[in-house]
């Protein structure tokens, strides 16, 4: 196991994702950790990575270089590993939680913890998610933003939204975008067919079956286009348990035509079905840094996206813009891009090979530890951090730019530092935190009014507590 040292700061990755169906968020942490392991190895930085996952994770698939792997085992799974185990196996180092959410009892101790929030779409379409859902991340979200040192967020759009919800937080706001595709060039050889494609040339959507895509609105236009040019359009994506259902019937008479496949997960077959398509159709009411339209620009799949701020800040000027409420204007650009996409096509090519995972890393990386990441880069003794980041210094000592409640000592130092923002906290833990937990964890548990059960978490997180208190973050499980 990584030990963490005075010259190399340790970061721990969250790995709850590992455990959930892959959709958006799963892509980007997978993406995201692969690429800090490459970035730190293949740059030789100073800084030791550990993922911390559930006992059956897999994480072959990742190809892990440097990041040493710990699983935790436990009975508990899902959002209760990671409120309840995760945090006693920071023991020191930085967290790094990549998928919206932190262990409450992390925040609340004051270990050093950033957190990814990639989206609102909750607040902004709230229609589109189950109850469970919404209630969750609204309950979690002002305790990130109050107590995470680091709050990474992927477009400015999204940065501007949560500053406005705490403005205290803007200081501790960064953006890194997210990369695009990575897990095979351009010009490699295609996969075999699967059998569910129609011939190329046919219009693609890739997303899940949300109305925030504006799946309804995808629909309609592909009636409109299989009733009046003959065309085929794919749709790829499924529903989940935290999307609300969706209705919508394909008219029988154009039923071979409009095909929906499910997700397509296994990514040789995504790149197959981006290569054929005559375009990509993405007319969501929101998103934040999505990643169909950059990938589909990666294998020369003209774009038609809805113009929105997030999507301009993301396509630039190498996507065709559509009125998402208005299925004439859908149609209309569509008809546009087919009736000459070697041009939007050659200009997407070049405008993908702009955002990259590797970008994102060193993104992450500087928002993580400030002016210590460019220090390592340079291999220079590690000092004072920029306020653009976490402070971080290879000695204990003067506070620096940044406020107390946002300093990151590097060393370990037998848990001193940890322990006295443990002893602070752990009031406020053992006083709130089971409520909190309860609160969080009840929509994902079976039997959310068991006061057994209710009464086990409690004992657990006072287990997490007097561990932090007294120095032993071995085993909380």
């Amino acid at each position: 196991m990584t030990q963490q040292s005075t010259s190399n700061p340790e970061i721990v990755i969250n790995g709850r994702f590992l455990m959930q169906p892959v959709t958006g968020v799963q892509r980007v942490a997978r993406e995201l950790t692969r690429a800090l392991d490459r970035l730190v190895a293949e740059d030789g930085l100073p800084v030791a990575l550990r993922l911390v996952c559930e006992a059956g994770a897999v994480v072959d698939d990742l190809g892990l270089q440097v990041t040493s792997v710990e699983r935790a085992e436990s009975r508990w799974g899902g959002h209760a590993w990671e409120q309840l185990v995760l945090p006693g196996r920071v023991r020191g180092g930085h967290l790094l939680c990549l998928g919206n959410t932190a262990p409450f009892a992390s925040l609340h101790a004051g270990q050093s913890v950033s957190v990814m929030i990639h989206d609102l779409s909750y607040r902004q379409f709230p229609g589109a998610y189950r109850l469970h859902y919404r209630l969750g991340h609204r309950f979690m979200l002002p305790s990130l933003l109050r107590r995470a040192r680091t709050i990474i967020t992927v477009s400015e759009r999204e940065k501007a939204m949560l500053a406005a919800l705490r403005p205290e937080a803007r200081g501790r706001i960064r953006v890194a975008q997210n990369g695009g595709w990575s897990s095979s060039p351009a010009g490699a050889q295609a996969a075999e067919p699967t059998g569910v494609e129609p011939e190329p040339g046919y219009v693609l959507f890739v997303g899940s079956l949300s109305r925030r895509k504006n799946i309804h609105g995808v629909l309609e236009t592909a009636v409109r286009l299989a009733r009046e040019d003959g065309l085929d359009t794919l749709i790829v994506g499924g529903g989940s348990d935290i999307l609300s259902p969706i209705a919508g019937d394909i008219p029988a008479d154009v039923a071979h035509l409009v095909r929906f496949t499910g997700p397509v997960t296994e990514l040789d077959a995504l790149g197959q079905l981006y290569r054929n398509a005559g375009c990509l159709l993405f007319p969501s009411f929101y998103e934040a840094s999505p990643l169909p339209p950059v990938e589909a620009m990666h294998f020369g799949c003209p774009v038609v996206v809805s113009a929105i701020p997030a999507m301009t800040e993301r396509c630039g000027t190498a996507a065709v813009y559509c009125d998402p409420h208005d299925v004439d204007d859908m149609v209309a650009a569509v008809r546009r891009v087919l009736a000459d996409p070697a041009r939007l096509a050659a200009k997407g090519r070049l405008h993908a090979a702009h955002w990259t995972w590797r970008d994102q890393a060193a993104g992450v990386l500087r928002a993580v530890l400030g002016g210590a990441y460019e220090n390592a880069r340079q291999n220079e003794p590690a000092g004072e951090a920029s306020e653009k980041g976490i402070f971080f210094t290879g000695k204990t000592g003067s506070a620096g730019a940044l406020p107390a409640q946002h300093r990151w000592n590097g060393e370990q130092q037998d848990g001193a530092v940890e322990d006295q923002r443990a002893r602070a906290g752990v009031g406020e833990i053992e006083g709130n935190t089971a409520a909190i937990a309860r609160r969080v964890l009840a929509f994902d548990l079976p039997e959310p009014g068991n006061a057994g059960l209710h009464a086990a978490i409690d004992r657990e997180i006072a287990a997490i507590a007097h561990n932090l208190r007294r120095g032993d973050r071995t085993r909380t499980d």
